[in-house]
């Protein structure tokens, strides 16, 4: 194995076993509650569930305020009706 596949499977393997510890000691700090894996993104009407708590406002979380703002298109500047003028003929010398 080449010295780069082999940094490469180190530095994976390093991030998953700190994600690892990262669940563990939070699932510990919060009392062995389970709650702490639920997470819920729900834009269809517009809740987020934090570790069984629904979160108000999420302003405040930088991660979540922009999960939230993904996949939303401002169209109010966009209407059926309204159809572009129509060119000026130019006039015939």
């Amino acid at each position: 194995m080449t010295s780069a596949k082999k940094i490469h499977l180190a530095v994976a393997g390093g991030l998953v076993a700190a994600g690892v510890v990262l669940a563990g000691t939070g699932f510990i700090a919060s009392g062995f509650d389970p709650a702490v894996f639920t997470t819920q993104i729900d834009m269809r009407d517009d809740t987020i569930v934090l570790g069984g708590v629904e979160v108000d406002d999420p302003t405040g979380l930088p991660l979540i305020e922009q999960l939230a703002g993904i996949g939303e298109v401002d169209t109010s500047g966009i209407t059926a009706s309204e159809s572009p003028a129509a060119p000026e003929a130019p006039t015939a010398p």
